[in-house]
């Protein structure tokens, strides 16, 4: 018999039905509400840092790689084997002044500088003049006359005072390095105005390079490391490269910025010298809206003291930001460096502040170390001073006071007392004392030379224990002071078995090239 639903057996299958719905609905929300509480926690789940290094396979482009009795050999020997073609794609410019050092260019130019052809390198000064058979350019003849105008408050230039000085005196034949007053501090202030200056002409002689390396008459550069390296980057893509300072705050963009340090030299890719050289035009094409680029940063560059600064700030202002290769391009003098694993695996590029000594001996070494398929290391450059020989320096400061490699200070009555302190200590390598009366002894963790360094007398502010607070006037919560002398004797030493121990744990099996970075710096 066929059985009929009514009305009442209706509702309440409604009723059920709804209630399901209902349960459903809810699941539905509360699923919801926690994928919507968990999704910013799987979304920010840490990422992996980008790694420092990375390795890259190079090859030496010299040949043969290498010399036999290098140090015996002559310039034009060693240079027989140095990659000439290499600079019809990388373009070496060396920025120096007249009133230089003339040990200290000679130098420049028996080692990093000797093997380029005379017209191929482009040397830029502030004096047209031959050296050692080449062509010095003075790049400050032709800049614009608002170089050397007053500025908008009626001040003369006394910078270009000094330059016109200079010329007058070369004019008349009468110019010699003593009488320069273009050289020491003068020729300092000078300097900075050869910066912008340098880089525009290099594009305007010879445009179009991959790579423009810039350097200085002070600077070492490893080329064949150089090249190397420069073989792993495009040369179209916007590259500023060098040791990172701090340069000028962006206040429209928060930010601070950084330029690189002229003395380990810098480079300048293709793309970078079109950006930072390109003019804007009007809408028609017919007339330059920008300034030249010589007058762009005129205010800017009478009042900063540095060029390289400068330079960097309009790079900045072009969108070529400082990709930064500290230790590549190295702050240090090879006597000042502190070797540590932070750099021991890394190939270097460039030093700054060398000797002259140093310059054409480290070039004739690395003239006899090269590789075929391993660019040269810091582990290596160690070979060419060796440190702990002897083991103690007398009137010898091996200390090195910046945040690559801090020492870490103590005071002992004697040498002897300081040394123990480093034995006791399993990571202090070598140890400094500073004397009787300061007593100051420093115990470092990385390796360094260093420099001769005569005994001193320095004056320092101490407390005033006889004019202390609630005495003779003085008020209470007021401290006062009062200049005391201190002699300092400089004495270094180093663990000589500890250090070979280090270094023998700390072979390089591959070289360590770095990424950019502006937070690893001098």
């Amino acid at each position: 018999m066929l059985k009929l639903f009514s009305p009442a057996t209706t509702s309440l299958s409604q009723h059920g039905l709804n209630k399901r719905l209902r349960r459903i609905a809810v699941v539905g929300v509360v699923f919801l509400l926690v994928l919507l509480l968990i999704l910013p926690f799987l979304e920010s789940e840490p990422q992996k840092p980008p790694p420092e290094f990375y390795p890259f396979d190079t090859t030496s482009a010299f040949f043969p790689v290498a010399h036999n009795d290098a140090a015996t050999k002559t310039i034009q020997e060693l240079c027989a084997s140095f990659p000439h073609h290499l600079t019809e794609r990388i373009q070496p410019v060396l920025k120096m002044g007249h009133g230089e050092n003339r040990t200290m260019i000679d130098a420049q130019f028996e080692s990093v500088s000797a093997c380029f052809d005379p017209d191929k390198l482009l040397i830029f000064s502030d004096l047209d003049e031959l050296i050692h058979g080449r062509h010095a350019i003075d790049i400050l003849a032709n800049l614009p006359q608002a170089y050397r105008d007053n500025d908008d408050k009626g001040n003369a230039n006394p910078d270009y005072a000094n330059y016109e000085a200079m010329y007058a005196l070369a004019r008349d034949g009468k110019l010699t390095v003593e009488n320069d007053p273009a050289r020491g501090k003068n020729g300092w202030r000078l300097d900075k105005y050869k910066f912008l200056a340098e880089v525009e002409r290099a594009w305007l002689m010879r445009p179009g390079r991959d790579f423009y390396v810039f350097y200085e008459t002070d600077t070492y550069i490893s080329w064949d490391n150089m090249f190397r390296f420069l073989s792993t980057l495009d040369p179209q893509s916007l590259l500023y490269m060098g040791s990172p300072s701090p340069g000028r705050r962006d206040e429209s963009k928060e930010v601070d910025t950084w330029f690189a340090n002229g003395g380990p030299g810098f480079v300048l890719s293709r793309g970078a010298m079109e950006k930072l050289l390109g003019r804007r035009s009007s809408p028609t094409g017919r007339q330059f809206t920008d300034p030249p680029f010589l007058l762009k940063w005129l205010d800017l560059l009478r009042s900063d003291p540095c060029g390289d600064s400068v330079l960097g700030w309009a790079l900045w202002n072009a969108d070529v930001p400082l990709s930064g290769f500290f230790p590549l391009f190295n702050t240090y003098a090879v006597h000042n460096l502190p070797y540590t694993d932070r750099l021991w695996c890394q190939p270097f590029l460039t030093m700054h502040k060398l000797k002259p000594d140093d310059m054409v001996g480290i070039w004739r070494w690395e003239n006899g170390r090269r590789t075929l398929g391993r660019p040269l290391l810091y582990s290596d450059l160690y070979e060419f001073l060796p440190v702990a020989t002897p083991e103690v320096r007398y009137n010898w400061d091996n200390t090195n006071w910046d945040r690559l490699a801090p020492g870490e200070d103590t005071y002992m009555n004697s040498l002897q007392a300081c040394k123990e302190a480093c034995e006791h200590n399993p990571a202090c390598l070598q140890y400094h004392w500073q004397g009787e009366q300061t007593r100051k002894c420093v115990l470092q963790r990385f390796i360094n030379l260093g420099v001769a360094r005569d005994p001193e007398t320095v004056q320092k502010k101490v407390p005033d224990p006889e004019r202390s607070q609630g005495k003779d006037g003085v008020p209470e919560g007021e401290q006062k002071f009062k200049i005391v002398e201190e002699k300092l004797n400089y004495t270094s030493g180093w663990l000589k078995p500890r250090i070979e121990l280090w270094v023998k744990e700390h072979a390089c099996s591959t070289p360590e090239w770095v990424y950019p970075s502006i937070d690893r710096h001098y």
